[in-house]
């Protein structure tokens, strides 16, 4: 990418390879521990072999974010190359990938680095990315760039159901969701993002009303009309995730439409079987 801004990332963000590659980001990689050995997030276990592990062993992974360090030595290299950073993370209400971010920016306090939490996971956090970055290929000033991050923040939806309430229950991430779950077995919660934090909205009794759920609310938040972009994002359902992307495709006037297999934010959480999307109104 031509331009005196470069953006870093977390690999929590979920981008695409090929957009990560056509656009330069720096993508710093998160951390998965199963057991007594730690992987680098998509460099050293894939989306792939952390559901499948998680399938075969019945076995939920630890996460943590970057260090200070991997940050710093992200950063070092892009300084040396005379360009000011932007390093845009996943929320921080959830993560310590922000702080973690800032930490390192304080130890190279001769760079020109702007920490950013996106408020928002996955393709949320890499939506903001893409924007940033075609915002800063099209010419676009720093001062621009944040701008516009603000304003696409405030119009990220995200919403999603999950394959079973075992990985949420074993993670330890009921917590706040508990009292819509209540003691239920088989239900299918859906799950949003909103002000960077996660939190069941409402429950359904199998998976086609919940994916149903998904788009109504989908439908509320950005309309059918206009155009928006989007992504369907899964963990380990694949075919089902096609299926409900030609549905997305058919039910909205999409000027991008992607889909992808979401990384530790959502499937260490949720475990295998998540399906939903991300999508925000496209201002012209």
């Amino acid at each position: 990418m031509v331009g005196q801004v470069r953006i870093v990332t977390d690999s929590v963000s979920d981008l695409p390879p090929e957009l990560v590659e056509r656009f330069g980001i720096v993508v710093v990689p998160a951390l998965i521990r199963f057991g007594n050995r730690t992987y680098l997030d998509g460099i050293e276990i894939t989306h792939q072999e952390l559901y499948r592990r998680m399938l075969e062993e019945d076995a939920v992974p630890k996460s943590s974010q970057p260090s200070p360090g991997q940050f710093l030595e992200a950063y070092k290299e892009v300084a040396a190359q005379g360009a000011s950073i932007l390093s845009i993370h996943v929320t921080a209400k959830s993560s310590g990938v922000w702080q973690s971010a800032s930490l390192a920016r304080s130890m190279l306090p001769e760079a020109d680095i702007e920490v950013i939490d996106s408020a928002s996971v996955s393709m949320g956090t890499g939506f903001i990315i893409l924007e940033a970055a075609r915002a800063i290929e099209a010419g676009r000033s720093k001062g621009e760039v944040l701008a516009l991050i603000e304003d696409i923040k405030s119009r990220m939806n995200i919403y999603a159901t999950v394959g079973t309430l075992k990985y949420l229950r074993l993670s330890g991430r009921v917590g706040h969701m508990q009292e819509i779950l209540g003691s239920l077995l088989d239900i299918k919660p859906i799950i949003t993002v909103g002000n960077g934090v996660a939190k069941a909205i409402d429950k359904v009794r199998t998976r086609k009303k919940a994916l149903d759920r998904v788009i109504e609310l989908i439908k509320q938040a950005v309309g059918t009309e206009g155009l928006i972009n989007a992504a369907v994002m899964h963990t380990a359902v694949e075919e089902e995730a096609l299926e409900f992307k030609e549905r997305v495709r058919r039910d909205f006037n999409c000027q991008e439409l992607l889909l992808g297999e979401a990384g530790i934010a959502l499937g260490v959480n949720a475990g295998p079987g998540v399906l939903g999307i991300v999508a925000y109104r496209v201002k012209l």
